[in-house]
């Protein structure tokens, strides 16, 4: 069966069997900062466990995309070096919120391995909890497993709590033996294969919780008032049993993405172990970078982002093990999105933008991989010559500080020359860097004490200007989700009086429509006058509201809910407004990238909105001014050429002044008066454009008519038609048509022309083919000349230029070419 076929069948099954099937929830967590990512299928129903929330539905099956990165269920250096651990993972699941129990889960779980998928019985093994005598009863009387395959367990294997406090109860798992030579352990002195003996061998197909407790902060346990069932099956695992492989990399989950990696290299899966270990790293990390960017993650230097960038680079570094030295990552999207994309359709709507991203990363880390890599050679030379085997702290953290190796790639190079890390040293650097940190920041830091939070103190109007700015973010962010999509996260912010400063998850740059879209939504919402709303409440029921919540913040119990009206509702501690009219008007005033991912808004309300377009007014006004005497000058230029300039000479006054900024009142004629200058000033610049070159062809032909003159001093050196000429003003363009027109006369000969500007030299030398062909060098004769009036430059011995700074010397400067003709 195709992974396709086995992930519809699963969820078919129950659906069968009266569940709601429900789509699988962002990767990335929605209103959860208490995780970095969606680790497990009941994320999403976490309410409903904590008796904060309700379902319309009793009964629920799905397949969740879910990432671990740490902890007893992955290990992130193991990832891609055996055949069964992953970062991204699809796990199937089904819930009984307060509806079935022990008996049916039990009793569907063996009906769907054995006889939906026709899983042998006697290789299959159920785990209860060493006290669960309920769910070994149903084993035995719901099912015909071998009654010797039920097997008893402790708190680590069989009993699950969703953390410190809170809903937990048993759990009952199904393994399965795939057959001694299945092993990875053998070597492992005293290893005994076992269900729950770590080894390849036997292997967890599905968990079913049984959540029926209620874990108090003493660790007592309570009977809870309803009790659920919470089941998950890697899919992964179950299509690599199913279809007979041998590893979940063998899959057609992770085959065809492999199948790309291969054409990219020309490297088939299956050479050898080191290159396999590298297929199957990429495979892995490129599923996860594309399910999380798609969900809104972003790599960057801190929580999920760091982690984002830790796959990827270590995803490139492989890379090296298939001879990829140019970013290829990005190319193995669409293989990913062809696997993944008809299950999670998000996938393919997000295709582009997830491709930028991971090449615009991986380009940047790109530029400082092979330098790293270099660094670690020498530091691994200086450390076998010296019979060491620890890499020093301060090393590691110069590869992570400079390079951005983050540790746990350091140690990969390290573990393939039989080497250890020296982590305290590198902890230590660590903390240095950010004790330097935090002291050159705490002059500015919202200061705490005895865990409060501090603020100084500013006088009312400051105060008031702040509110407003601060307002103005909330409505600017959701504006950002509604024009952008929910991918475009708050990534930082500043709130100042003055202005306010807004960084968000985006790849590409803002169209002017995009940020014209953006500016009217906010100032519509101003218009609105919305009263703010301030709701004190728990974080259970602030994320149950809908509420946004930032990652990275550190929520406790109790929150307030920042909702102004339907528009925008987050969670949030800081002083607003009490009403969204009181910011008067919103304009942005700049956006540009500052990180890969990330984008930054600056923007001004209120009064400073006036100040800032009379600033602009100013500068524009300044501008004009600068143009309008640019193109005087060259319509003088140009009447003193013989020319004649457009307009019959009167091109500045022809153009009435435009008036002043009006009052802020009228921001929309306040915009169009900014907007015409700037029209304004782009006419000016295409005008001035015209003048500039009507200026170069007049100069042009007046140097083309001036070497007749300059023809008639031709002279005879070493037999070769030789002109040496000074002239006046002449830029780099007349000397070259001079050359020309001089050397067609010649047909066979030199030219070689000094001119004088404002006080400083410019060489410029012709050289007729057969003459180079003779030996005669134009960029000896104009570099000669240059360094003699103290001055450089050079050429291609047909055509050179060089420039020269003491005129005082160019009579020598000239006598010395003279010289190198004579004699060449």
């Amino acid at each position: 069966m195709h992974s396709k076929e086995i992930r519809q069948k699963f969820i078919d099954f129950f659906k069968e069997r009266g569940h709601t099937f429900v789509p699988s929830s962002p990767v990335v967590p929605v209103n959860d900062p208490t995780l970095l990512f969606t680790n497990a299928g009941m994320n999403q129903f976490k309410d409903v466990f904590l008796g904060t929330g309700k379902r319309e539905y009793t009964r629920a099956v799905n397949t969740q995309k879910c990432i671990r990165v740490s902890g007893k269920h992955n290990d992130l250096e193991e990832v891609g070096h055996d055949t069964y651990h992953h970062t991204l993972f699809e796990m199937l699941g089904n819930w009984s919120f307060g509806d079935y129990y022990k008996k049916e889960a039990i009793s569907w779980a063996w009906e769907l391995y054995t006889k939906e998928f026709g899983l042998p019985k006697d290789k299959l093994y159920a785990t209860v909890y060493k006290t669960d005598d309920e769910a070994e009863k149903f084993w035995k009387s719901e099912t015909d497993i071998d009654h010797s395959h039920i097997m008893r367990f402790g708190d680590k294997e069989n009993f699950w709590e969703m953390g410190e406090t809170g809903p937990c109860g048993p759990c009952s798992e199904i393994h399965i033996d795939l057959g001694p030579d299945r092993c990875d352990k053998k070597e492992v002195p005293g290893h005994v294969c076992a269900v729950n003996g770590g080894c390849a061998r036997y292997i967890e197909l599905w968990n079913l919780v049984f959540i029926q407790y209620n874990r108090n902060a003493d660790r007592s346990l309570t009977e809870l008032p309803a009790k659920h069932v919470d089941t998950g099956a890697g899919l992964e695992r179950v299509v690599a049993v199913l279809q007979k492989k041998k590893g979940n990399y063998d899959t057609d989950l992770f085959q065809d993405i492999i199948s790309e990696t291969a054409k990219l290299c020309n490297i088939p899966y299956g050479k050898s172990e080191k290159t396999d270990i590298a297929h199957r790293v990429i495979a892995d990390h490129i599923r996860a970078l594309t399910n999380a960017i798609t969900d809104g993650a972003s790599p960057s230097n801190e929580g999920r982002g760091y982690v984002m960038r830790r796959l990827l680079r270590r995803a490139s570094r492989y890379g090296r093990n298939l001879a990829l030295h140019e970013p290829f990552l990005y190319k193995l999207v669409p293989a990913v999105i062809k696997s993944l994309g008809d299950v999670f359709p998000e996938l393919k709507n997000n295709e582009q933008y997830v491709t930028n991203i991971i090449k615009a990363e991986e380009t940047s880390f790109n530029r400082t991989l092979d330098k790293g890599l270099s660094l670690f050679e020498d530091i691994c030379s200086v450390l076998t010559a010296k019979g060491g085997h620890d890499v020093p702290g301060s090393d590691i953290f110069k590869l992570y500080d400079t390079f951005g190796f983050p540790p746990d790639l350091t140690n990969i190079l390290a573990q393939e020359k039989g080497l250890t890390l020296e982590m305290a040293g590198f902890e230590k650097e660590m903390n240095q860097q950010k004790d330097r940190a935090r002291a050159a920041g705490i002059s500015a830091a919202t200061k705490g004490i005895g865990g409060e939070v501090m603020h100084e103190g500013k006088n009312p109007e400051e105060k008031h200007a702040m509110e407003k700015n601060h307002t103005a973010t909330h409505l600017l962010h959701a504006a950002l989700q509604k024009v952008l999509g929910t991918h475009a996260t708050q990534a930082g912010s500043l709130v100042e009086p003055s202005r306010l400063r807004f960084d968000f998850k985006h790849f590409q740059g803002l169209t002017p429509a995009e940020l014209e879209q953006i500016e009217k939504i906010v100032n519509d919402e101003i218009k609105k006058a919305h009263a703010l709303e301030f709701i004190d409440t728990t974080l259970d029921k602030a994320k149950a509201m809908g509420a946004m919540s930032l990652f990275g913040e550190k929520y406790g119990n109790e929150v307030r809910v920042v909702k102004i009206g339907d528009f925008s509702m987050e969670l949030c501690g800081g002083h607003h407004l009490k009403n969204t009219g009181e910011i008067g008007v919103f304009k942005i005033t700049s956006e540009g990238a500052i990180a890969a991912g990330t984008r930054r808004i600056e923007a001004v309300t209120g009064n400073y909105v006036t100040g800032y377009f009379i600033d602009k007014d100013k500068k524009l006004t300044a501008e004009i001014t600068k143009i309008d005497e640019k193109i005087t000058a060259l319509s003088q230029t140009i009447t003193s050429l013989g020319g004649k300039p457009a307009n019959g000479g009167d091109i500045v006054t022809s153009i009435a002044p435009l008036p002043g900024v009006v009052a802020i009142t009228n921001i929309d004629m306040t915009k169009k008066i900014i907007t015409d200058k700037q029209k304004y000033i782009d006419s000016l610049i295409e005008l001035t454009k015209s003048l500039e070159k009507e200026v170069s062809r007049l100069k042009t032909s007046q140097a083309v008519a001036h070497a007749d003159v300059l023809l008639k001093n031709k002279q005879t050196l070493n037999k070769v038609a030789v002109i040496i000429e000074t002239v006046e003003n002449y830029d780099t363009d007349m000397l070259r048509a001079s050359a020309e027109k001089l050397l067609g006369h010649l047909r066979s000969g030199i030219i070689f022309l000094a001119s004088k500007n404002d006080g400083k030299l410019a060489f410029l030398s012709r050289v007729s083919e057969d003459l180079v062909k003779k030996g005669h060098n134009a960029g000896v004769l104009v570099k000669t000349a240059a360094s003699i009036t103290g001055g450089g430059g050079g050429g291609k011995p047909d055509t050179a230029t060089a420039g020269g700074k003491d005129i005082s010397k160019l009579t020598d400067a000239l006598q010395k070419v003279r010289e190198l003709i004579s004699k060449a």
